[in-house]
């Protein structure tokens, strides 16, 4: 998803919900990124078969209204708009799309951002109040289900989640409720035998620091992130796995939820391999200071260590993930890594037309990135 703009503390200062902004991407560009994208086979070259993956697998809606409203009837016409947005991407269709993409990668491990819980029920307009909510898309479970016995889920973690608003779907006048449940998740592999991979410590936690979205009526909602991580063994061979997904688009908030990562999870003796939406810009050019701080603080990234010209965007389709030819147009899924980790190839998914639902929808705003990676005995 892109960056929209959310009123944040008495401050009113301007903050992210969620990604970058769009920015119109010519044709000839998306074509020229799809004839240069490393083909997907180049994974079954190399010495090492660890493969993993991230994937930003896009909620369906980059909450562009909810973020400009600025009276309540606004909101309730934004939240309307942005439960029509979800709806119109179609997560069940998306997902089975996403789960063709993780099974042609067969990472061992993937990182998982933005697999939202999605709930509705109805609102009283004469007492302004809110019924049950029930669950309309569990992104998780349609993932799942799609991918089948192979994948288990190894752990997730809830980033931000909104309570029960009311909403109004202004073409047909229908009042609403609509709760959301953001989370970030690791899928392991189930198919393997344990004398090959195994995993195990699963952790979580959100990052301290983090942005608000101040509400027209003054109300403040918390919009923390997370990282999740599991310790795993390839081939005897342990090393720490760690999926999050930095903020979108606060520069400060990003690079400390940043450095906290790296002093707490990632300051292990194992090799780390960290895979996410960074929100961090790698290219093209300026790139971002908490890509930067990762890089000094002696991270490799797998894409510029395998094609060090290669662009490899990654972010970010159309909101309504409908548009006939790819805008992706910059590079902020990472893979990275520490210690005794050497990346072999790396590929993009989820970028050409075949890759698509029936209904022409692109599995995600993002395109999944995998990875083929050597880790080596810890000494």
């Amino acid at each position: 998803m892109r960056q929209t703009a959310i009123r944040t503390s008495a401050l009113r200062a301007v903050v992210p919900f969620t990604h970058f902004a769009w920015l119109p991407v010519p044709i000839v560009l998306a074509a020229l990124l799809l004839a240069s994208a490393p083909a997907l086979a180049q994974l079954s070259k190399g010495n090492g078969d660890l493969r993993v993956m991230t994937y930003n697998v896009d909620e369906g809606t980059d909450f562009i209204e909810v973020s400009r409203a600025t009276t309540l009837e606004e909101l309730l016409v934004a939240v309307g708009q942005t439960i029509s947005q979800v709806r119109a991407t179609d997560p069940p269709s998306r997902m089975q799309a996403v789960a063709k993409q993780i099974s042609a990668a067969a990472p061992t491990l993937v990182s998982l951002q933005e697999l939202d819980q999605w709930y509705s029920g109805p609102f009283d307009p004469v007492t302004q109040t809110c019924g049950p909510t029930t669950l309309e898309f569990d992104m998780l479970q349609e993932l799942l289900s799609a991918l089948g016995p192979s994948y288990r889920l190894a752990y997730q973690a809830l980033q931000y989640q909104f309570p029960p608003t009311p909403g109004l779907i202004v073409p047909t006048g229908a009042f609403l409720c609509v709760q959301l449940r953001n989370y970030n998740a690791i899928l392991a592999r189930a198919d393997l035998s344990s004398s090959k991979f195994s995993w195990d410590d699963p952790q979580s936690a959100q990052y301290l620091n983090k942005t608000f979205f101040t509400t027209p009526s003054g109300e403040q909602l918390p919009l923390p992130r997370a990282w999740v991580s599991v310790d795993a063994n390839f081939h005897g061979k342990p090393f720490r796995f760690i999926g999050t997904h930095l903020e979108s688009v606060d520069p400060n908030i990003r690079r400390l939820q940043a450095a906290e990562l790296r002093a707490g999870p990632a300051n292990t003796s194992m090799p780390v391999i960290v895979a996410m939406d960074a929100n961090a810009q790698a290219a093209p050019q300026p790139q971002d200071p908490t890509y930067l701080d990762f890089i000094a603080a002696g991270f490799d990234d797998a894409w510029s260590e395998i094609f060090p010209a290669g662009s490899g965007f990654t972010c970010c389709q159309a909101q309504l993930v409908n548009n006939p030819v790819s805008q992706l147009f910059q590079r902020t899924d990472l893979i990275l890594t520490l210690g005794n980790v050497e990346a072999q190839n790396i590929a993009l998914f989820g970028i050409t037309p075949a890759s698509r639902t029936p209904e022409a929808l692109w599995p995600s705003d993002h395109a999944g990135v995998a990875a083929q990676m050597v880790v080596e005995q810890t000494k």
